[in-house]
């Protein structure tokens, strides 16, 4: 783009027309197929595959699949230290002893610390599960 405004302000150093023409994206795109490439192409009967012009048509997107911008410090940090997306929890019961909502085959909390409270009265001394 830049030097189609400075050749068109300064005609004596306007770049050379083989690099803004047609014709370089070709020969850019030729030089980076390899030689051996043109004995790839197989023909059978009612088949006909072109392989260099299956590669071409994968460079050009491989060209084209760059980012246009660096990513910066901040995004890159926050895409870190994201984590996972935590999971709903869907298997929610209702106690039977107190009625408080509590997950499907584990403890009520609310019991649990109900039962820890008779404990210490019962057993002032001594520690719960100690064998």
């Amino acid at each position: 783009m830049a030097s189609i405004f400075s050749g068109s302000l300064l005609p004596r150093l306007q770049v050379p027309s083989i690099f803004t023409s047609a014709r370089w994206t070709v020969l850019g795109r030729q030089s980076f197929l390899p030689k051996w490439l043109p004995a790839l192409a197989a023909t059978a009967p009612g088949v006909s595959l072109n392989i260099p012009s299956l590669l071409e048509d994968i460079w050009e997107g491989i060209l084209r699949a760059v980012p246009k911008n660096k990513v910066s410090h901040s995004r890159k940090r926050h895409r870190q230290m994201a984590g996972k997306a935590l999971k709903d929890v869907n298997h929610l019961v209702k106690c039977p002893g107190c009625g408080a909502p509590k997950r499907m085959h584990r403890l009520c909390s609310h019991c649990l610390e109900e039962m820890k409270t008779i404990w210490k009265q019962d057993f002032p001394g001594e520690k719960p599960f100690s064998g």
